[in-house]
């Protein structure tokens, strides 16, 4: 009897562990490419671009394409923002400059040439697009699929400001800081206290639990958000967050100090900081997010990983006093950066393209 209690108990849990195993596999969430009245070209350029990097992955872009007329307007989507820490649409804006710019890497892959310009009194930028060959550069598609956010603790390699400006030339909007530099620890000091200023914040807490997604099903649903494997969360650690994670508990004070540990943990694990400036107008932020985007993939084809930490920038004092210490104005964008042993993939978890593309300026559902 007790070796078949034994037996009975064993599998049970060889069981529950291959159940937790399953659950914590990589999702695969399949992106709806078709939209009537677009060539399967168009389709796989569109969807290229909205692998761009964009502020808690809420995707927030309304498109409109005239094939005749050689024509894409990029819009914002008013139902897509994060009121609470981006009132002023400041991270919105650059997320649309980094979708535009990625949607204008993805057409050059493919043989076009762009030119883009944003409309101050429609709010919307406008691409022109037009083929030039009929060559396609897989480097560049195969860079702009690999591109993503990677939020685990890098490796503590030294990143020297050669090495990064090899991969990317510094600037006067483009700043970078490696680790054993004094600024380094400014901008630490800084993150980390906006951060745990924010996990203490109700509202805050709220609207980042709105855009988590606490199970597979959840995220095949939305196609959106933050599921675990947004915030490099994977394998066994996955089903565990998953099984004890609900969008209540995301708001109480045990899971912000779980994320205060992560935060202190990243912080710890990187190589450097990058900060990007610019001013603070609609088309002075687009184009920072273009920057943001050109650098990123630069970045990404010399193996170093990104990581985008706003946090200082959200709370005004924390940016105010930042950047004082830094001694420069207009930070736009902090980005942690460093090495890993394996770059990893992007998890390309996006919405299907008809859900907010339309053609002529028709909806296709409508």
């Amino acid at each position: 009897m007790k070796i078949k209690i034994m037996i009975l108990v064993v599998t049970i849990v060889l069981a529950l562990i291959a159940v937790l195993l399953i659950c914590g596999r990589k999702i695969d969430v399949h992106t709806e490419k078709s939209v009537g009245g677009l060539s399967e070209e168009l389709q796989d350029i569109l969807y290229l671009g909205s692998l761009a990097p964009n502020s808690h992955n809420i995707q927030s872009w309304i498109i409109e394409v005239y094939p005749e007329e050689e024509t894409i307007k990029i819009k914002i989507d008013p139902d897509r923002t994060l009121n609470v820490i981006d009132p002023v649409l400041r991270e919105n804006y650059i997320s649309l400059g980094c979708y535009t710019m990625t949607l204008m890497n993805s057409f050059q892959a493919y043989g076009y040439g762009t030119t883009q310009s944003y409309n101050e009194e429609s709010k919307e930028i406008s691409l022109k697009f037009h083929k030039t060959t009929g060559e396609t550069d897989q480097d560049l598609i195969d860079l702009i699929l690999k591109r993503h956010t990677d939020k685990r603790a890098f490796n503590p390699a030294e990143l020297t400001s050669e090495t990064f400006n090899n991969a990317y030339p510094v600037s006067d909007s483009i700043h970078y800081y490696s680790s054993d530099s004094p600024e380094f620890a400014a901008i630490k000091n800084a993150t980390l206290n906006a951060y745990i200023a924010q996990a203490g914040d109700p509202r805050a807490a709220k609207e980042l639990s709105d855009w988590l997604r606490l199970s597979n099903s959840e995220t095949i649903s939305t196609k959106d958000g933050l599921p675990a494997e947004q915030l490099g969360i994977s394998g066994l650690r996955k089903s565990i967050y998953y099984l004890i994670t609900t969008h209540e508990s995301a708001t109480g004070e045990s899971f912000a100090d779980q994320g205060i540990t992560t935060a202190e943990n990243q912080l710890d694990n990187c190589s450097g900081f990058v900060i990007i400036t610019s001013g603070d107008s609609e088309d002075e932020l687009i184009d920072c997010g273009m920057r943001t985007v050109s650098l990123w993939l630069s970045l990404t084809d010399a193996g170093i990983s990104v990581h985008p930490m706003s946090y200082a920038i959200e709370e005004h004092v924390y940016k105010s006093n930042l950047e004082k210490a830094l001694n420069i104005e207009n930070i736009q964008m902090i980005l942690r950066i460093g090495y890993t042993n394996d770059y990893g993939t992007n998890s390309a978890i996006r919405r299907d393209l008809a859900d907010y593309i339309s053609v002529n300026g028709s909806w296709q559902d409508e």
